[in-house]
């Protein structure tokens, strides 16, 4: 993949003001030089932004996402190795959010082609017999995609193509550990077509390219997954710009008596460790009922004991490193925090560099930072609970809400869960890692707000403009 400068303003690949190296995460070894732009050059690019939202007919946006779409299927073999040489993750894990993203083109082109407002029933108020309203769906102008190193395809695609099927322009910030794949989209729309004008990428630290995106008076729309201290920060800066923020989390998973271990069980290893634990809704807590504990405890213990991790390229390898040696440095002070105040090591534990073992512990005592941080880690801890209140109780003891899951064969236990937990969704029989695209995606308290999914995403990328018609007769 020619990946040029990695930066495109105003419809150009522009040299920047710094260069951006891009490492692959298992061996170290540079990849990608890029260039960084400069205040001047994250200016131009709102600017040019601004100039150009709004004005292309849905039906030739929904083309131009489906003609992108192809593009990249086009391209996968390439895509696919930039994407596991910069995250880290297996060419497993590359090809499920490669295939994510072309769904999540499609559907972006669906709504592009059924966006509408509505009917307002005026009559009702005396005057208007004869008066018609209705409401206009209208693009909001300059959406700034700020995402995450974790998912550089899909999360990348649930931002910008819902935005480009709601008539805007787009300004990208990619995570500046992982922006090939982003480059490889921007490529894809104006190979497809798009008007060079309507993306802009800009790759970045957050800090200083974001920092100024966010604060820009032009961007009417922020769209950004990442820490909560980052979102608050955004919250603060961003003036009267509309925000959809996925933040934090530290995922329980609720295993009940009557749970089908054999269906949950190889579930719960892989919510819990793929992409290395580096997923918002990644099990971190595992809530299993007392009454079966021990064989939970037992069961899970050898599977996680048997995980092949390493070099994600090695056939098998469900575990590669995790993003950096500071994160995998952080998880291991978690650990050691976690087993301080009581919890039982029962696998894993070692960590070399960015690697750490894939880790399970029993126990997780009040006052551990495991109990209410986010680890992004391949760290889960099982806790045992002995009553439905004691579970939810357990579950929602922590400022996160992002999604939980629950195994459990009661129907009225389940929806007991579903209500009582304090989270933006509940999944039954699956983990909480499970998030098929079409469905509302985001949290509550201090994992956000608003929601992906593309035909909620595409209408609050959208302002609704009330047109009153008054007619009179003949």
């Amino acid at each position: 993949m020619d990946h040029g400068t990695g930066l495109f303003v105003d419809g150009n690949w522009a040299r920047g003001s710094a260069v951006l190296p891009v490492a692959d995460k298992y061996t170290g070894d540079a990849i990608a030089e890029l260039h960084v732009p400069g205040p001047d050059q994250v200016d131009a690019a709102v600017a040019s932004a601004a100039r150009s939202a709004g004005g292309l007919p849905a039906a030739e946006r929904a083309a131009i996402l489906r003609r992108a779409a192809r593009a990249l299927d086009v391209g996968r073999a390439a895509i696919l190795a930039w994407y596991v040489a910069e995250t880290g993750f297996t060419p497993a894990d590359a090809t499920g959010e490669l295939d994510r993203t072309l769904l999540i083109f499609e559907l972006c082109a669906q709504e592009a082609e059924r966006l509408t407002g509505e009917m307002v029933p005026v009559q009702a108020a005396a005057g208007h017999d004869d008066s018609l309203c209705f409401t206009l769906r209208v693009p909001v102008g300059v959406v700034a995609a700020i995402t995450p190193f974790n998912a550089p395809l899909s999360t990348v695609a649930h931002k910008i193509a819902p935005a480009l099927a709601a008539g805007n322009a787009v300004v990208l910030k990619p995570a500046e550990q992982t922006p090939l794949c982003a480059i490889a989209l921007v490529r894809a729309l104006l190979e497809a077509g798009l008007p060079e004008r309507l993306v802009q990428l800009l790759p970045g630290p957050g800090e200083t390219i974001g920092d100024r995106l966010v604060r820009h008076p032009d961007v009417r729309y922020v769209t950004f997954t990442g820490s909560t201290a980052v979102g608050r920060h955004i919250r603060a800066v961003s003036g009267l710009a509309r925000t959809h923020l996925e933040l934090g989390s530290n995922s329980p998973t609720v295993l009940w008596h009557d749970a089908d271990l054999d269906h949950a069980l190889p579930l719960v290893v892989r919510a819990g460790y793929r992409k290395a634990g580096q997923v918002c809704t990644s099990i971190q807590r595992l809530l299993v009922h007392e009454a079966i504990a021990d064989e939970v405890t037992e069961r899970l213990a050898a599977l996680v004991r048997d995980l092949p991790y390493g070099d994600p390229r090695a056939p098998g390898t469900l575990v590669g490193p995790l993003i950096s040696a500071e994160a995998a440095g952080r998880a291991e002070a978690l650990l050691a925090d976690a087993v301080g105040h009581g919890s039982y090591l029962l696998t894993g534990g070692a960590r070399a560099g960015s690697m750490m073992v894939p880790t399970l512990l029993s126990g997780l005592p009040d006052g551990s930072r495991l109990a209410s941080e986010e680890a992004f880690a391949p760290l889960l801890a099982i806790a045992s609970v002995g009553s439905l209140d004691e579970a939810v109780h357990l579950a929602n003891g922590t400022n996160y809400g992002l999604q939980a899951g629950v195994f459990c064969q009661d129907l009225d236990v389940a929806l007991t869960f579903a209500r009582r937990l304090e989270t933006g969704g509940v999944v039954i029989n699956d983990t909480s890692s499970t998030h098929p695209d079409p469905m509302p995606y985001g949290g509550v308290k201090d994992s956000g707000h608003g929601v992906e999914g593309p035909a909620y995403a595409v209408r609050d990328m959208t302002e609704s403009r009330t047109v009153l018609v008054r007619h009179r007769g003949l």
